[in-house]
């Protein structure tokens, strides 16, 4: 809907919308928008095989997925899938699930194995297995059957197998999984060129009514939209209505790098909003032939013999709001490798997949470090909405939104300022023009730190009756950062917050 000026009005309703991108931005003045590093925590599993991770919340349980590696002839190992839960995403166990036996490994935590593939294939070298890319999400697509509430892709496309492609996989406990049927619902008739298998970024979206998922392909590094066999690493964007059924695969739009994964997902507080950690692959070593001299041959910090695809990775951030496109708002690692040489060593810093809530002001990521009998899975925390944010210095700047409408009685925020610092917020119109009674020498300065604080003026709080009209909001920030906003159904009293 466009103002009587043309410009696009943004319908956000009582959606929060984080500062991840420049979506809901029209003009900033003496701010910036800044990326936060996450805090490194404890170190939850130890020791770790290299592979893939998906964290999940569901209810009270957090439940994690894991690749466990063991040495074999094969190219890839000889792989499984292991789950370990927890109550509060920062104690884990291992429950003992008795299904699978891993030889080389006391625990029986797997739950899924090599084999669970189409009769006849399963001893070609190459063949794609369901274990090597096994990624599970929680389906929240409207009266989804019971037992089929935990779904996964697994598989994967491999330049070097005959046949390639993802199986669909349902649940209704995380734990026991089949088949959705037997072939995979993923082929070369999706994307018919060459690749190397990697977990999709899968989920159901409500804000495209669909299932999405984002894969990893190859294409010509000239020419994002030719497929190569061992072109240049990117990711492609595929849906489905049925997780059966899905579209031809379109290369995505982003800014040129290799990302050797992209581990995408809605973010849990706004899920319109699409998150994406990927690992960006650097070739080489981060160390010289002396320092690499020092160090244990087994943390593989240096290419084999004969072997030229090896490097470090760090991790970048992503942001999608649905289709073929990424936007690269940050080009800075969102996360480095850190102090440990292990983090350094080839493939050895990957994040799982989901950012998930771990207190009411907390959010916690997953990130596999080392390799093989080095690795280990540590944990890193963010405040919550807190990956990035606007940034004001104690001189003081603002930012103004594109026109937008509302639902709602009471605008919150999350931000924090120093005690010499303060947010003000102006409501204007659509034009631009401060609105009687939320002009800025109306507005209250909130002062402080919150997840959700309420904003108010000398004689309002309930702006409900704005809910019909186009405005801008003008944030007005001094020593301040603002997280996100919203507009809350139920009041959020100014001074109650304050604590």
């Amino acid at each position: 809907m466009p103002t009587a000026a043309g410009v696009e009005v943004l319908e956000i309703g009582s959606r929060l919308e984080p500062v991840l991108d420049d979506y809901w931005i029209d003009s900033m003045e003496g701010v910036q928008l800044r990326l936060h590093a996450p805090h490194p925590a404890e170190v939850v599993l130890q020791p770790h095989g290299n592979g893939y991770m998906t964290v999940l919340k569901d209810g009270d349980t957090y439940r994690m997925y894991y690749r466990l590696v063991f040495p074999s002839t094969e190219p890839d190992g000889y792989d499984f899938t292991c789950y370990a839960e927890s109550t509060d995403g920062i104690h884990w166990t291992k429950p003992d699930l008795g299904m699978f036996q891993m030889s080389g490994s006391p625990d029986r935590n797997a739950i899924t194995e090599r084999n669970m593939v189409t009769p006849g294939e399963e001893d070609h070298p190459h063949f794609p297995r369901i274990s090597h890319n096994f990624r599970p999400f929680l389906d929240t697509r409207p009266e989804v059957p019971t037992d089929e509430r935990f779904k996964a892709l697994g598989g994967g496309f491999n330049s070097s197998a005959p046949q390639a492609g993802y199986w669909a996989m349902v649940s209704a406990d995380g734990i026991h999984w089949r088949k959705l049927q037997e072939d995979w619902v993923i082929d070369r008739s999706n994307w018919p060129h060459g690749t190397d298998s990697a977990p999709a970024g899968v989920f159901w979206s409500d804000a495209e009514n669909c299932y999405v998922a984002y894969i990893r392909i190859r294409v010509h590094p000239e020419d994002i939209n030719t497929g190569k066999v061992g072109g240049l690493r990117w990711i492609g964007f595929i849906t489905s209505s049925d997780l059966i059924n899905w579209s031809s695969v379109t290369p995505v739009k982003m800014r040129k790098s290799a990302y050797y994964t992209n581990e995408t997902q809605p973010y849990f507080r706004a899920p319109h909003i699409y998150l994406a950690t990927p690992a960006r692959f650097h070739q080489g070593s981060a160390f010289t032939e002396a320092e690499l001299a020092k160090l244990p041959e087994e943390m593989q910090l240096h290419a084999p013999p004969g072997e030229e695809d090896v490097g470090f990775t760090d991790v970048v951030l992503l942001t999608s709001r649905g289709g073929n496109r990424y936007d690269c708002t940050f080009e800075e690692a969102f996360l480095r490798p850190g102090l440990n040489p292990r983090n350094w060593g080839n493939r050895s810093t990957y994040p799982c997949v989901n950012f998930v809530p771990t207190s009411d002001t907390e959010m916690s990521l997953y990130v596999r470090h080392g390799i093989g009998s080095y690795g280990y899975v540590q944990r890193y925390t963010l405040r919550t909405d807190g990956i990035a944010s606007i940034n004001a210095p104690l001189s003081g700047g603002e930012v103004v939104t594109k026109p937008l409408r509302f639902s709602g009685r009471q605008l919150v925020i999350n931000f924090s300022t120093s005690g010499s610092g303060s947010v003000q917020v102006e409501v204007q119109d659509g034009e631009g023009k401060p609105l009687p009674g939320y002009r800025l020498e109306d507005a209250h300065a909130v002062i402080g730190d919150a997840i959700e604080r309420g904003v108010t003026w000398e004689s309002a709080s309930d702006v409900s009756h704005l809910v019909d009209q186009t405005i801008r909001l003008r944030f007005v920030l001094k020593d301040a950062d603002l997280y996100s906003f919203r507009f809350h159904d139920a009041d959020k009293d100014g001074e109650n917050q304050r604590q």
